[in-house]
Order: C-alpha cells, then structure tokens, then sequence
C-alpha cells in the first residue's frame, strides 16, 4: 500500500482501540487527523464526514482548541471546494473560539482565510479589512508564513481594486519572505527545494505578470529570476551569481521607505505579541503580570490600529498611476529626421513607437514620407507578451518562433509592404516602454528572423544629434575585462581571449585586430579606468558583469578587476569622460535597458548614460549571456569591421550575429552551459544542432547596437 493509504489504515485501527476503551478525547484528535489526511488525498466528501464526526466529539468532551482547529479545517476544505459562504460561517465559529482562548496565532490564520473567502467571493473591501487583520496578528505572533499568506492575499485584492502598485508593493514583500525561507532550505536535499519553489510559483508568477503590466519588465524578469535561479545559474555565465539562493525582490526608494516603516511598525507588535504570549503561558501569573498583561492587550489593540492605520496611508501612497506617467515620443521630430535619412544613405529608416493604454502606434519614417500604424492591442497585454517572449528567448533550449512571430506581426507586418516599397535596409527604432527590453534582431517573420533580412539599430534622444558624425576608419582601442570570480559573481574565463583576441597590445602576443591597451583584472580599478579614459580612444572594450537593479542608480553598478563597483550614479558625475570614442562596447548582462526609479521615472541604463557622457555609438546587451559565445561574436564583429573600409558597424554586427546563427563561427559550443536543463522547456522544443550550437537567439539576439552606426 502507498504511504498515505496505511496512514488511513492506521488512523482507523486507532479509533476501533479508543472507541473500545471509551477515550473520547483521543477519538476526537484521531477523527481530525483522519479527517486531514483524507483531506490531503483529495477525497472531500469523506474529509467532511469525519471532521463533522471529529466536531460532535470535540463539543462533547468540550475540547475548545481541537473544536476550533476542526471549524478552520472545515473552512478551508469548503473554501477548496467552492463552498466560500459556508467556509465564512465555518471560519467565524473558530474565530469565536480562538478569541476566548486568546490564541493569537489561529486567530492570525482564520483571518487570513476570510480574507480569501471573501476575495472569491468578490467583496474586495471586505477582503482587504481580514486580510489586514490577519497581517497584524501574524506579525504580533511572529509568524512568517502567515505574513506571507496575508500579503499575498492583499496582493491579490488590491490588483483587483485597480492599485497595481500598491499590490507590487505587498507582492515585493510576501517574495522577500519567501526567499528567506529558501535560503534556510539550502541545505535540504533538492527534492524539497524544488517542491517549495513549485508549490509558491504562482506568488512569483501573479507579481511578475502585475509588473509586466505596468511595463516595469527588469523587475518582473527579476522576480522570475528569483523563480528559477538555480535553471539560471545552470547556463548563465555573465550575470550575477544566482546560486545562493539568497535574492531579493528589488524595492524602489519609495518601497524601501515603506519597508522601512512597516519594519518598525510590525516589529513592535511582534516584541509586545512574545511578551503577552509568554504571561499567557504561566498557569500561576502574579497580580503584577496580570496587570502587565491587562497593559499588553491594551498596547496590542491600539498596535494593531495604528498598524491598519499605516495600511491606509499606504494605499494613499501608492494610489494611482505611474509617477510620471508613461514617456510620450515626440513624433514632430520625425519632419527632421527624414533630412538625416537622406544623408545616412539609400535605405535607411527609421520607426517610432509609441505604446498606449488603448493601443500601439507605431510611425514609419522615410527619406520622403511618414505613414503610422495602429493596433488595439493595450499596454498591459502587450508588455506580457514581451515579458513572456524574453523568458523564451532567454533559455536556450525553449523554441522562441511563436512569440517572435506573434511580436513580428505586432511591429514589423502592417508596415512590410512600406518597407519593401522604401527598399530598407537599415531600421533605426526608437523604442518605447517594454519594447525597449525586445531583441528586434531575433523577430520572425514565419521564414526568417528579422537580422536576416535588415541591419537593426536603436536611436535616442541622447544619440541622434550624432548620427552623421564622420567616423574613423583607424581604430585605438581599450580592453577593460574582468576574469576572476568576485563575491556574488561567476569567474569569465573567456574574457582575457576575448579582449586579446580583439586588441593588439604590445605586451600580448595574441592577434588582436585593432590596436592598443588591455587592462585585466587587478589593473582595471577606477583610479586606472579615470586615467586610461583620458587618453582619448576610439574604441572601448569593456567585459564584465554588470548588475542593474531596478530603482535607484546608486545600486546598480559595472563590476571592475579589483572587485570594486562603478556605480550608474558615479558614472553619471564623471565629466563628459567618453569624448571622443566612437564606439564602446559593453560585454556584460543587461546593460541595454534601465528601468523604474523612486519617482516612478525612468533610470537610465548604462548604454543611454555612456551616450550622454560622449560615446557616439554603444553595444550594449539586454540579458546576461554566456561567455564563450559572447567571446566568438565579439571577435567576429571586430575582424569584419577592421578588415573591410566600407562595412558599417551595424552590418558588422549583423553579419556576426548571423555568423553564429548560420554556424559559420561556433567554436565548440560548450562553454556557458551547465548539465542542468529545464526539461518542461526542452519539450516546447528547440533542437539543437551541433553544427549551429549557438543558433538560438538566447546567444546573438541580446546585441544592440545604439547611436552612430556608420
């Protein structure tokens, strides 16, 4: 028999045993197992009858706690079963009962599971008022899975009273104490941590998809990180160390406030909850602890107000939109930029985008004409298709064609006839909202991806005033890299390859192309990086980590040799440092892209920033990519660049992108891949080729290529 079947079998011989020895206490607690684990088997209708028996027992031997634990337990099977005004009924009994023994933490879980019943039940506001009640007690009895069952109601609840961000709020921090909990499970063995993750997804999952709505997509990707960070970790070279097991939902400087706040706040119910429990403990309290308690119930039931207290300040916080509201582009500019058109030569275009609450408008510009695009697709739909387009894209054995069709036919179908008709062969995009986080290149047309058919570059604000700035054909480069492991990030044992098969450095004897200085490991420190810059270079070459976190420049920040950081924020203040550098290339994850600040405004990522510091062109990456094939590709970009006088830099790009498509460069198509591999994603299906081992756009898509392309 299975384990749970002999559980049953043994719970049944003992209630033959106590019925004939008549101990009805014990036949009361036997049925409410029993009851429990035919609940756990999934047989409800038998679970019901043997708690309604256990229930009898318990009110006839007068066991007040067990009779309480039998109506929650009622309650959340009939809440299982869709029974939600019976749970109520079930649920306010035991609450009843958990009052007169004074027994915080029940009281804290059936509080919590009106909460829910009444979310099923669509009475949003009644939801909200248990569900905060059922925080304040958790905190007060220091009961961390609670906590995080309120808030993940509250999350739930307030996403359907239209508070997005109030509810990504309460999200952040139902996650944050979920992953203290799988940091305490690190050492338990694999079987366990994969069940805990599994059984608490839909959390990550239901936050993610309310952050992919609001376009906030790196902390939405995030937060999926967090889901599977051991997937991650498995095939991800250049990124930060996802193994610990030990991240966090990132918290704007707003959010971080209010952690702060509700930190203190909900901590002085927890130290007064363990001192009104322990005197509750002592069967023989003095007259002097009974009036300590008398001061400690007191002191709760105004904590627990100013504590809902708070709750309400905090909806008032985080009412509304979008600090900011969403960036609108300026579309008059496109009358002046179809005279840049014309001078950056015959098939060059460029398309706006712009991304509504209603709908995406899209503006094909051309040497000659401007003709827009509508399609009714809202925002928040359309920023979960680029989210869950990225989560393909981004793991190397998932098949990314359907959403790159179904985003093809979005972007680039209701203008192809336009295109063909301008002959394109250069698409400058200015992108807006979650487009931002899109691979263009890796889009498919049903036949083939759109870096097999145009050169694709992005353009902003910060780069347009120097797309026709002439360019150098003689190059001097500088190689900055970062091959050791730091705290919290994986060693890059490619990068000196890299770099000296790159740049020609007199103290190498390695066939760099273009010629100039390495500085590896413990000689790129800031100090160095400031001096070298100072040398006016054309070319800068940096490979390393580069961790963003979402809402703040002075937390994300470029890993450097030495192990320090250079923050965004510190990057920022450095005076027009990349003057004169054509182009610089960042190596490292996720430097395409910023994300949202404190104000709900936009921060910068470090390809815009290095614009604004001087850099007339950047290549920059849109997620952490493994290292060996970054290393092929760079390589590759360089030799064709240096080799021909007349290739731009975004045919360079694009011919190295397709080099590793094509398999024309694919080296030995090991490195930045581990034995581990999400099988559910392998079923979807990408087969690989050992001929192309790096086809999949997981390894030449995150590429962009912003500014000055010439």
């Amino acid at each position: 028999m299975r384990a749970s079947e002999q559980s049953v079998s043994y719970y049944e011989q003992a209630l033959v045993l106590e019925r004939y020895i008549k101990n009805r206490p014990e036949e009361a607690n036997t049925l409410y197992v029993l009851g429990a684990v035919y609940h756990a088997l999934g047989q409800g209708k038998q679970a019901l009858e043997t708690y309604l028996k256990a229930l009898k027992v318990a009110m006839e031997v007068k066991d007040r706690a067990l009779e309480s634990r039998i109506l929650t337990a009622i309650g959340s099977l009939s809440l299982q079963m869709g029974g939600y005004e019976q749970a109520i009924g079930f649920f306010e009994q035991a609450k009843l009962l958990a009052r007169e023994r004074k027994d915080v933490s029940e009281e804290a879980r059936i509080q919590i599971n009106l909460g829910y019943a009444n979310y099923y039940l669509k009475r949003y506001e009644v939801a909200t008022v248990e569900s905060e009640r059922g925080l304040a007690l958790a905190r007060q009895a220091k009961l961390p899975t609670e906590e995080y069952e309120a808030l993940t109601a509250l999350m739930y609840v307030w996403s359907e009273r239209r508070q997005a961000r109030l509810a990504i709020v309460l999200g952040k921090r139902a996650i944050n104490i979920l992953q203290e909990a799988r940091a305490d499970l690190r050492s338990a063995d694999s079987t366990m941590q994969q069940s805990f993750a599994k059984s608490n997804e839909p959390t990550y999952r239901y936050l993610a998809d309310l952050l992919a709505g609001q376009g906030r997509l790196a902390e939405a990707q995030q937060i999926l990180d967090l889901l599977k960070e051991e997937e991650l970790s498995s095939f991800v070279e250049r990124a930060k160390d996802f193994s610990s097991g030990q991240g966090q939902a990132t918290l704007t400087a707003q959010e971080a406030e209010w952690e702060k706040r509700y930190r203190e706040i909900a901590g002085r119910l927890t130290s007064t909850g363990l001192r009104r429990g322990s005197l509750l403990a002592k069967p023989d309290r003095s007259a002097g602890e009974d009036g300590e308690l008398a001061r400690l119930e007191a002191d709760l039931e105004v904590g627990n107000r100013a504590f809902r207290a708070f709750l309400d300040s905090l909806e008032e916080a985080f009412r509304g939109t979008k600090s900011g509201g969403e960036e609108i582009l300026k579309v008059r500019e496109a009358e002046g930029l179809m005279e840049t058109l014309r001078d950056l030569g015959p098939g060059t275009v460029a398309v706006y985008t712009v991304v509504g609450d209603r709908g995406f408008r899209s503006i094909l510009v051309t040497p000659d004409v401007q003709k827009g695009y509508f399609s009714p697709i809202p925002a928040a739909e359309l920023n979960k298709k680029i989210l869950s387009f990225r989560e393909t894209v981004r793991n190397p054995t998932s098949d990314p064609l359907p959403l790159a069709r179904e985003l093809y036919d979005l972007l680039v179908k209701p203008m192809e006839k336009d295109l063909e008709g301008a002959q394109a062969q250069t698409i400058m995009w200015s992108l807006d909202g979650a487009l931002r986080y899109v691979p263009i290149a890796a889009l498919h047309d049903g036949q083939r991806f759109l870096v097999e058919r145009f050169r694709n570059v992005i353009f902003t604000p910060a780069s347009q005033s120097r797309l026709k700035d002439a360019v150098s054909r003689n190059w001097r480069g500088l190689g900055l890299g970062v091959s050791l492991a730091h705290e919290g990030f994986q060693a890059l044992p490619n990068v000196p390859n890299e770099l000296h098969s790159i740049i020609l450095d007199d103290s190498h004897a390695a066939p760099g192309v273009v010629p100039g200085t390495v500085k590896l490991d413990g000689d790129f420190t800031k100090e160095i990086l400031r001096s070298e810059l100072h040398k006016h270079y054309t070319l800068v070459h940096m490979a390393s980590h580069f961790d963003f976190v979402p809402g703040t420049d002075k937390n994300s920040f470029l890993l450097l040799g030495d192990g320090g950081k250079l923050t965004l924020d510190e990057f920022r203040n450095m005076p027009q440092v990349l003057q004169g550098v054509e182009l610089l290339t960042l190596s490292a994850c996720d430097t395409a892209v910023g994300g949202e600040g404190a104000d709900g405004k936009e921060v910068e990522g470090f390809a815009v920033l290095a614009q604004r510091q001087g850099a007339k062109a950047v290549i920059a990456t849109l997620w952490a990519v493994a290292d060996e094939s970054t290393t092929l590709l760079m390589r590759e970009f360089y030799r064709l660049r240096m080799s021909d006088a007349e290739i731009t830099k975004a045919e360079a790009l694009r011919q190295a992108q397709l080099a590793l498509l094509t398999g024309k460069v694919r080296g030995n198509g090991s490195a930045g891949r581990g034995a581990k591999v999400n099988r559910e994603a392998e079923a979807r299906g990408f087969l690989k080729n050992p001929q192309r081992p790096y086809a999949h756009p997981y390894f030449w898509a995150p590429f962009l290529l912003m500014g000055n392309w010439k």
